[in-house]
């Protein structure tokens, strides 16, 4: 793609640990492109170059969901309750699964039982099953059902809860119902020793390189590492109807009415040159991502950076991810990669409309 340079030198400038990579797809293929400002050369080609890749796994999760219900393993529409019978509490009985993977449940963001400050630089893997019941026996957000309500908490009981009817981790779900369907050999939660070799550092935005996350019982809300070449391959799938899991994927498309506006499963909606697309993007300590589509003119892109949005401050609240969801504005501190994604979008669809 012509011009690219200047589309990302925004985003690139004094990082210098970098390593940015681009997938930008088409109905002829897909093209691959890189950028980094790490002086030390890597045998590894960045399109196989694995990163966290955040909140997108919520989308995995959700696709999850739906496949499950094609098997007939449950519904959607069965109410969170059931799936926690050692937690009485009304409130659970008043929200679906659905609403965990809309983001219609009324849960916050995190559970308030959840002090990320207690382990700073790996704040999710202290959460425990224990913490989760205990959260789970007290909760009531009754008054919120069916507003969104962006939350981490509950996309991850959503993925505790399809591991436990399922009998299985998490990686094995993704593997039997989405990765090995779609030849997605290089995502997963945890990675084996060959795909650790080409796993990044990640860093926060001042450029201090930080540990990796642990997601824990929160795997299903973020836990997912992943190439640019694996999430390529997503796309593809997500706009072309010829691939193992097509009428999943069709069916996340789909808007649901909830409350007094559409929402997916996994996926936000957006608008870009009056085109829709779907779309996600994802955060951690030392990673940032984007990932959107349009059906249409059947055209994705996907960025993934080794940098974070987060300050070391923003660490202990993790709220900035929410920034973009509500406000869809660029939080203060930090820069995320969504407005370098959309730029370069918009100029594909502006190519591909003339």
């Amino acid at each position: 793609m012509k011009d690219l340079h200047n589309f990302v030198s925004d985003y690139t400038k004094d990082k210098k640990h970098l390593h940015l990579a681009i997938g930008i797809i088409r109905e002829g293929g897909i093209e691959y492109f890189s950028f980094s400002n790490n002086q030390k050369r890597s045998t590894i080609p960045p399109e196989h170059m694995l990163f966290e890749i955040g909140s997108i796994t919520k989308v995995f999760t959700s696709i999850l969901l739906l496949e499950m219900e094609r098997e007939k393993l449950l519904s959607s529409d069965d109410m969170v309750g059931k799936f926690v019978p050692n937690v009485k509490n009304d409130y659970l009985n008043k929200i679906t699964l659905k609403s965990l993977a809309t983001h219609t449940s009324g849960l916050p963001i995190l559970a308030t039982n959840h002090n990320l400050a207690k382990k700073r630089s790996n704040p999710y893997s202290m959460y425990t099953e224990q913490d989760l019941t205990a959260f789970l026996s007290n909760a009531d957000y009754t008054d919120s059902i069916g507003s969104f309500g962006y939350s981490n908490i509950g996309v991850g009981l959503l993925g505790n809860i399809l591991c436990k009817v399922s009998g299985s981790k998490y990686d094995k779900l993704l593997k039997k119902y989405i990765t090995s369907p779609l030849k997605m050999n290089e995502t997963a939660v945890t990675l084996d020793s060959e795909q650790n070799r080409r796993f990044l550092n990640g860093h926060a935005s001042t450029g201090k390189r930080v540990p990796h996350w642990d997601l824990s019982i929160h795997e299903g809300a973020g836990g997912i590492k992943s190439s640019v070449n694996d999430l390529s391959l997503f796309v593809q799938a997500n706009l072309n109807d010829d691939n193992p899991i097509a009428s999943t994927l069709q069916k996340s498309h789909i808007p649901i009415w909830i409350g007094n506006s559409n929402r997916y499963f996994g996926w936000g909606e957006d608008k870009l040159l009056d085109k829709g697309i779907l779309w996600h993007n994802g955060g951690s300590a030392g990673f940032n991502s984007y990932l959107a589509f349009n059906k249409e003119l059947r055209v994705g892109i996907v960025l993934l950076s080794n940098y974070s949005f987060f300050s070391n401050s923003l660490m202990d609240y993790y709220v900035a991810q929410l920034i973009k969801w509500i406000t869809k504005k660029e939080p203060s501190q930090g820069t995320m990669i969504d407005a370098t994604g959309k730029k370069i979008f918009e100029a594909i669809l502006s190519s591909e409309k003339s």
